[in-house]
């Protein structure tokens, strides 16, 4: 039986590839591996993210359940005077992240379930593309504990599928959030943004 991508401390036998991704006039290579969400290439949320989202030149920003590192590499090379902390619980996809990141002098890596770690920390924006198969309660979490370390006026941004309950998300984030719109939708994909506060 394959592990889940959210395992902690994966077993599976190493199966390593190197995939290209290009997106946003970068393009990089990657390495990924077993137990990895999205191994065998960039996955169609995530791309909507990258091709979407708008952060400010000086981000402070997380990279929330980074995997083997797409969004924090990409992203940090489009602005690169942004910070980046990048998060995941598993600590195969966070060496990838580390690996895949060489050369991105604001990039830091935290091993870490949720933003547990970051407490005490602020930050302008949080970007996740969450675990759905870790079930509602982790990904509702995620939510929560993004909230609670973003700046007045930081945004949390969130890529789901509508049948992986992208809808019910959003309502749920307008309890947590003051503001909160659909950024974009695409192939069943929704994009949204939501916003404390100023």
């Amino acid at each position: 039986m394959s592990e889940h991508y959210f395992t902690e401390k994966p077993s599976s036998s190493p199966d390593r590839q190197r995939i290209r991704v290009s997106v946003r006039g970068v393009e990089r290579e990657f390495w990924t591996d077993s137990s990895v969400f999205s191994k065998r290439g960039l996955d169609f949320g995530t791309r909507l993210l990258l091709d979407k989202v708008s952060l400010p030149a000086e981000a402070q920003a997380v990279d929330l359940g980074c995997g083997y590192g797409p969004i924090v590499a990409i992203l940090a090379s489009v602005y690169p005077n942004s910070q980046w902390i990048a998060v995941d619980i598993n600590e195969r996809a966070l060496a990838l992240a580390e690996e895949n990141c060489v050369g991105l002098t604001r990039v830091k890596f935290v091993q870490s379930d949720g933003l547990t770690k970051l407490q005490g920390y602020r930050f302008t924006d949080v970007l996740t593309n969450p675990p759905i198969r870790a079930g509602k309660p982790v990904v509702y979490r995620f939510f929560r504990e993004s909230r609670e370390v973003l700046l007045p006026g930081g945004r949390l941004w969130v890529v789901m599928a509508k049948k992986q309950g992208a809808e019910s998300a959003a309502e749920f984030l307008r309890t947590l959030f003051s503001k909160v719109e659909r950024v974009a939708r695409d192939g069943g994909y929704h994009l949204l943004c939501a916003e404390v506060e100023r």
